[in-house]
């Protein structure tokens, strides 16, 4: 006994395939955009932020990713490169470059921190430290933990630095090693 003709077949056969799933008839699915963690608002790749206030820029930062996360209203920076730079310095030289693997940036309050091997060089002096705290509205650079000072004449290391962009001052509170070169003759403190 024959169960149908062979347009029935066919019609049978093509309403079975198109009640199959898409995967399953060859089709390509839609790719849908990749998901961001719930705490996580964006992802940015190659981020570069600009400070400027009363017309001149305070500061250039970039770094290679970024997530910002709105909970928080901070943005968590990877391998960052910040140039700190003013009126107040008498020339482009004063310029101070900072480095770190990680940091975050507070959103309205432009706070900035810096994590891991962080590493800031003026023309003449440069120091390093795991951590630094940069606050704009006082324009100070402050490292509580262990710092390590060098310049043509110095060489410092302590705990507790305090950096005044203003004043062009650099405090260590706490001095372990202090050398300096005077007359050709390297001095111990």
């Amino acid at each position: 006994m024959l169960i149908g003709s062979p347009k029935i077949l066919l019609l049978a056969f093509l309403g079975l395939v198109l009640c199959l799933p898409p995967p399953l008839r060859g089709e390509e699915q839609p790719v849908s955009p990749p998901t961001i963690a719930p705490e996580k608002q964006g992802e940015m790749q190659e981020i570069r932020l600009t400070e400027i206030q009363g017309g001149e820029k305070k500061w250039v930062l970039t770094a290679a990713n970024a997530d910002y996360l709105k909970d928080k209203d901070r943005i968590y920076l990877k391998n960052v490169w910040v140039e700190v730079f003013g009126k107040e310095f008498d020339k482009a030289t004063d310029d101070i470059i900072i480095t770190g693997d990680s940091g975050f940036i507070g959103v309205k309050s432009r706070d900035l921190i810096l994590e891991g091997n962080v590493h800031a060089k003026t023309a003449d002096y440069e120091f390093t430290s795991d951590y630094v705290h940069y606050e704009p509205k006082t324009r100070t650079l402050s490292a509580p933990g262990p710092v390590k000072v060098q310049g043509p004449r110095l060489y410092m290391e302590g705990k507790g630095m305090t950096v005044d962009l203003r004043q062009n001052k650099l405090d260590v509170a706490q001095h372990t090693v202090t050398k300096l070169q005077i007359s050709g003759k390297l001095w111990d403190f």
